[in-house]
């Protein structure tokens, strides 16, 4: 327990089951938690001590509500849109927000992302200039490009494009799913990708994880999602020798002094592109996976930050990790409804298991239009193991026995990650 923060309370800015773990983390700290939103029925607000039914974009209305609960901090870290409004709202009240309005851009608008790294000469994918359909015959495109909405998160609204005709279908999808109505229309790299964690600590800028992302491929027409994360990544040490230091620097040339992030990019060969920024934590929970590597939960740290404007005990991190790790993204079909979770009792008994976070609970529907987007992960399930042989067991156990059916028996779920291609992949050792 956390003597600094013992007997506090913290508010939590937008639910969502993500935000769940926060109340874990709060109650073994002994801090009280509350969580407001718009939704008067929300897995979170059942497990916290209170609930609001306050908007999260109401900032006088969240920051009446905090002074009259007596909240000691305000946080969120899971959704994008809401961090310039936690920004405000803790600038009014005097209280802590990791990033500033202005920094929150490079999570909520692509396009200030991009400008921001080509500023700190951190490579980006090449970028045209389409601010309307006309401007697409008026334009040289060397295809295949991807359109997606400048300020969209998701996954939703993108498509790639081969052709004109693909992107003036993709720029009204894209618009659609934009709340300023613009666009991004970027060369399309389909090659590798990974993910770059950072934390920051009093100014110090660390890279503390990389992972490779595994795509699901059953899918034919749609933007490919994440089936599977590695750590570590197979491109660390590259990583580390040509690139960290650029995006340390940016970091801390836009000013950041506390707080966690992620970087999404693509590598060809040994040439990294950035392409996308959240400076918040990622959905696939990467601080529970620093937790049993580290001793360091990301999460319970920025409670931390959120209470006192410090992070609290340093630590020192280095993404060439000890262990072995995965992160099963369990990808299921548009439109079924699950009736049950088989296999997750026994699973739960393993130790290696870390952590099983559910998106969707009994009753849910996978959404019909969910296809190609984030909606269709049905949880997240993270191992270790100590050895890659160790890595594959441990995987092939967790796709058998972890199965949500419908009420008819029937899987929801979609094939997970090829075995034997994750072998070919781990050609490199720790």
């Amino acid at each position: 327990m956390n003597s600094n923060i013992s007997g506090k309370k913290i508010l939590i800015i937008g639910g969502g089951t993500p935000s769940s773990d926060l109340i874990t983390l709060a109650h073994r700290n002994n801090v009280k938690v509350g969580v407001t939103d718009y939704f008067e029925k929300e897995y979170t607000k059942d497990v916290a001590d209170f609930a609001h039914n306050v908007s999260t974009i109401d900032v006088d209305a969240v920051v009446d509500l905090v002074k009259k609960e007596h909240y000691d901090g305000i946080i969120t870290q899971f959704v994008d849109s809401l961090l310039p409004y936690v920004a405000r709202q803790a600038e009014k009240l005097d209280m802590f927000s990791p990033f500033t309005e202005e920094q929150a851009k490079m999570s909520t608008d692509k396009g200030y992302f991009k400008r921001t790294c080509q500023q700190y000469d951190v490579p980006v994918p090449k970028e045209y200039n389409i601010a309307a359909l006309n401007d697409i015959d008026q334009t040289d495109i060397d295809f295949p490009v991807i359109i997606k909405p400048r300020d969209g998160s998701g996954s939703r609204g993108i498509t790639v494009c081969y052709s004109k005709e693909d992107l003036k279908t993709g720029f009204e999808k894209a618009v659609d799913k934009s709340k300023s109505g613009s666009v991004i229309v970027e060369q399309f790299l389909p090659y590798d990708e990974i993910n770059l964690t950072y934390i920051i600590q009093d100014g110090d800028v660390q890279l503390a994880a990389i992972h490779d992302r595994y795509f699901n491929t059953q899918q034919t027409g749609v933007i490919k999602i994440p089936d599977l994360y590695i750590y570590p990544s197979r491109y660390t040490d590259m990583f580390l020798e040509k690139y960290n230091d650029k995006v340390v620097n940016m970091l801390k040339g836009i000013g950041l002094k506390n707080g966690s992030l992620f970087i999404q990019a693509i590598v060809k060969e040994d040439e990294v592109y950035l392409y996308e920024a959240g400076m918040r934590l990622n959905g696939c929970k990467t601080y529970q996976i620093l937790e049993v590597e580290n001793d360091y939960n990301t999460y319970e740290h920025l409670m931390n930050y959120a209470l006192t404007g410090s992070m609290g005990r340093h630590t020192d991190f280095d993404p060439k990790f000890k262990r072995w790790y995965a992160t099963w993204c369990v990808v299921s079909k548009p439109g079924m409804v699950i009736d049950r979770f088989e296999g997750k009792e026994e699973l739960q008994s393993y130790p290696w298991l870390i952590h099983i976070a559910q998106r969707y609970q009994p009753g849910d529907k996978i959404p019909e239009d969910s296809k190609g987007t984030l909606a269709q992960l049905t949880a997240r399930i993270h191992i270790y193991a100590d050895t890659k042989e160790q890595l594959y067991e441990r995987l092939e156990k967790t796709f058998k026995l972890f199965n949500p059916v419908d009420s008819e028996g029937n899987s929801v779920l979609m094939q997970p990650h090829s075995i034997d291609d994750l072998k070919k992949s781990l050609d490199y050792d720790l």
